[in-house]
């Protein structure tokens, strides 16, 4: 053998023994090590998974307005130590609160009688919460501006109007209207616009000048009108949610029935204050275009009675206001002389475009009537024929409200359609 061949070999040996003595150590750190961040990696991604799927299904039950799962939502957040740094849970039980709140003073809200903190417990409570959120600060720009909305909303119901109008100015809009929002921002978007614009219709302006007080006028009125847009979007999306399956069912069960949507009372003046306070004002071709805008948006469930309040108040708009000379067709815009008699320039629709416009029927191949005449009969008709799928006719004692409230709906209906066919000399056919 060769002395070479002797080193060589004796070379390969020394390495040998070196990987045995050095491959233990170093593979069995290593090897403690990968567990480690293995496992650590395997903790994180439950964690995250767990935020994830807790955080949608709130998100699910903020925009479908179920205020009574959230504190059982809240209790799985401290569960899984999630939001342990914030406030996001106070915001979450504060908001379910002042909406049960508001659900059971429905009446109070439509007359404009200020809720008390103390005859209102969960008013109280929930004006509490916000207070802690807003004073300690933990909340990231998004919740913050959550918590700014509900604060308005408190500061409104309680009838402090300037508050409620400066807290509105807080909140950054634009946080609201990014791409890939949740559904519950379009509802937190509408109610914005029209607490803002139901603020400045309620301070004194006694002492405001002539100038000043049409400006307020044109601001409110455009905060209804983006209102109005943003909740018919947000019932949209909503739509699209609510037939969305989320929940897991036995094999060949069927799926549960759709939610109904009762809407709030910020959500229904969200819809009808634009073409109310066009009406209000005196501004009847803006106000009946403003309807004609919202009855020509893609329907959804819970925009149902809204249509058939808006279809019967644009066929007395009709009926009352409008005469066959001054008539325009649906898909116009309005006349440039009635516009410049109620001193616009051009619809209010056009002067103050909306943030998230709703989608819209094609008008493609669409039948469109020809007078208006023709136009209030189609739409009373059509609100008949809603009116008549709701009617109440249970005998039920529970139900005398429900049944008044159906058929003063059909009576105010049969009225308007009396005179629209009678103008017509359409008796036999109302007779019918």
């Amino acid at each position: 053998m060769s002395s070479f061949q002797r080193e060589n070999d004796a070379a390969i040996s020394l390495f040998k023994r070196l990987e045995f003595a050095v491959t233990p150590i170093v593979s069995g750190d290593f090897t403690h090590h990968t567990h480690h961040h293995r496992d650590r990696a395997a903790m994180a991604s439950r964690v995250s998974f767990t935020q994830y799927r807790l955080e949608a299904e709130i998100e699910r039950y903020r925009a479908e307005c179920q205020w009574e799962k959230i504190p059982g939502m809240v209790e799985q957040l401290l569960a899984a130590r999630i939001h342990e740094d914030d406030d996001y849970g106070t915001l979450l039980l504060a908001e379910a609160l002042l909406e049960e709140c508001l659900q059971e003073n429905t009446d109070l809200l439509r007359s404009s009688t200020p809720l008390m903190d103390r005859t209102q417990s969960k008013l109280s409570r929930a004006k509490g919460h916000l207070n802690t959120i807003l004073s300690q600060g933990r909340l990231t720009p998004r919740y913050l501006n959550e918590a700014l909305l509900l604060m308005a909303k408190v500061h409104y119901v309680q009838g402090r109007y300037r508050d409620a109008q400066g807290m509105c100015a807080r909140v950054g809009i634009e946080h609201l209207t990014q791409d890939d929002q949740p559904v519950y921002h379009l509802r937190l978007l509408a109610e914005a616009f029209v607490i803002k614009g139901l603020s400045l219709d309620h301070q004194k302006v006694s002492t405001v000048s002539r100038v000043r007080l049409i400006e307020r006028e044109e601001e409110s009125l455009s905060c209804f009108l983006r209102a109005c847009d943003t909740a018919l979007s947000y019932l949209q999306e909503l739509d699209k949610v609510v037939m969305t399956p989320h929940t897991k069912t036995a094999k060949g069960s069927p799926a549960p029935p759709p939610m109904d949507i009762d809407l709030s009372f910020f959500q229904q003046a969200a819809l009808q204050s634009a073409y109310l306070c066009l009406l209000q004002r005196g501004h009847l071709a803006q106000g009946a275009h403003q309807l004609r805008r919202v009855l020509r948006v893609v329907e959804s469930r819970g925009s149902q009675s809204f249509r058939k309040s808006a279809a019967r108040k644009l066929a007395e708009v009709l009926l009352s206001s409008v005469s066959e000379d001054s008539y325009w067709l649906p898909l116009g815009h309005p006349p440039s002389a009635w516009l410049h008699r109620e001193g616009a320039a051009a619809s209010k629709d056009a002067i103050y475009p909306t943030i998230k416009p709703p989608q819209r029927y094609s008008t493609d191949g669409a039948f469109c009537p020809q007078d208006v005449v023709e136009e209030a009969v189609l739409l009373l008709l059509i609100t008949e024929s809603m009116a008549s799928g709701e009617a109440v006719i249970s005998r039920s004692p529970d139900q005398a409200e429900a049944r008044q409230a159906s058929l003063q709906d059909a009576t105010s209906i049969y009225d308007l359609l009396s005179i629209g066919m009678a103008r017509r000399g359409q008796y036999a056919m109302l007779s019918e």
